[in-house]
């Protein structure tokens, strides 16, 4: 699944770009919420094969911290270089922005916004409040009609991390999630799905409810766990050239889901028939796919790619003034914040991420070999 993943990590990329004249692949939307179904799959898929749920969950929670926290403070310490050099060269920007903003916050906003920057968790609640009269005060349609430089969440140095802080609540749950019954996913999907609908029919339709809510989200990585479900009782029932033909299109409507929302007035059913076509797709991908070392070499990149491409183009955009008006061509934009955000994420998979999973590979093997003894 590492290419399907890279590539949804590159229409978040797009999608911050503003695209390649409007394309973003699957688009910003939907490609992060399909990553909540593919982590449901994943964190199911790795709690059946290499850990036991009670045993080894001191284990799990290592090993999966160390992964997303490891990557995170790299380019934590990346963005905020990138920012004050910046702010040194006379840009103005976020550091700027943090200093107006530090002179008017109180001592609990502060730390608030500093506690989220360092731990991830709470980013997305930011989302939920504005600046007021120093303090951070709720607001049930979050960031909507709030201007950026009162936006708590955009004085976050990694803004988009806030997807992260959701992971990390799922993390939290799932290996209790993993010993229940399918009927009883299939039951938290539901009440998840339809607490979504209510408050969608209370007017609350818009940002931040559509897809940073995590009680609304948890619906979207139960999916992802009910399709590691399918794959252990059916993958074995489908002829494998049938396997190939739906992970094909699976990985096609990747390509088509944007394009094919924007066209139509059902810009809900398209995304959300994506999503549920991963209850088949992605078994039949994984099948496909887990023994390819390429693919699972390329799904390595797509969190860095995720976290260090907003400071890309942050700080592409505060330099390409000075070099020349061919930097300033939406297309060479798009190409070289890719290509950098790559070859970035590329540098921090082979010097933080390659070294980490073998730290956290010892530590499955000693306790498996521990379980066995």
């Amino acid at each position: 699944m590492g290419l399907l993943r890279v590539l949804l990590a590159l229409s978040v990329v797009l999608a911050h770009l503003g695209g390649i004249g409007g394309y973003q692949i699957a688009g910003g939307l939907a490609a992060v919420q399909m990553f909540y179904v593919i982590s449901g799959f994943y964190m199911a898929t790795i709690l059946t094969e290499k850990y036991d749920p009670r045993a080894d969950r001191d284990v799990f929670y290592f090993n999966r911290f160390l992964r997303i926290y490891s990557v995170y403070f790299v380019c934590l310490v990346i963005s905020l270089v990138l920012y004050y050099v910046m702010h040194v060269r006379g840009s103005p920007g976020w550091w700027q922005n943090v200093a107006d903003s530090t002179a008017k916050l109180d001592f609990s906003a502060k730390a608030a916004e500093v506690i989220a920057a360092l731990f991830v968790f709470g980013q997305d609640v930011l989302l939920f409040f504005k600046i007021e009269d120093g303090g951070l005060v709720f607001t049930a349609n979050g960031i909507t009609g709030v201007a950026p430089s009162d936006q708590p969440w955009m004085l976050q140095p990694i803004p988009q991390a806030w997807t992260i802080s959701l992971e990390l609540m799922f993390y939290c749950i799932v290996p209790f999630l993993i010993r229940a019954k399918t009927t009883t996913l299939i039951t938290i999907a539901a009440i998840s799905l339809l607490a979504r609908a209510v408050t969608y029919s209370a007017g609350y339709d818009g940002e931040p409810w559509i897809y940073r809510f995590f009680p609304f989200e948890l619906a979207l990585f139960v999916v992802g766990m009910i399709a590691r479900r399918i794959y252990d009782a059916h993958i074995d029932k489908i002829a494998r050239q049938t396997q190939v033909v739906i992970a094909a299109v699976f990985v096609a409507a990747a390509f088509l889901v944007q394009p094919l929302s924007e066209a139509t007035d059902s810009r809900t059913v398209v995304i959300w028939t994506y999503y549920a076509s991963a209850l088949i797709g992605l078994p039949c991908l994984f099948q496909l796919t887990r023994n390819i070392k390429i693919d699972n070499a390329v799904a390595d990149f797509s969190y860095p790619i995720y976290l260090i491409h907003w400071i890309v183009i942050v700080f592409y955009d505060s330099i390409y003034g000075d070099m020349g008006d061919w930097a300033a061509v939406p297309l060479v934009r798009v190409a070289i914040c890719v290509a950098v955000t790559i070859a970035i994420s590329g540098a921090i998979v082979v010097a933080v991420e390659t070294p980490i999973n073998r730290i956290r590979q010892r530590r499955i093997a000693a306790a498996q070999t521990a379980r066995a003894s």
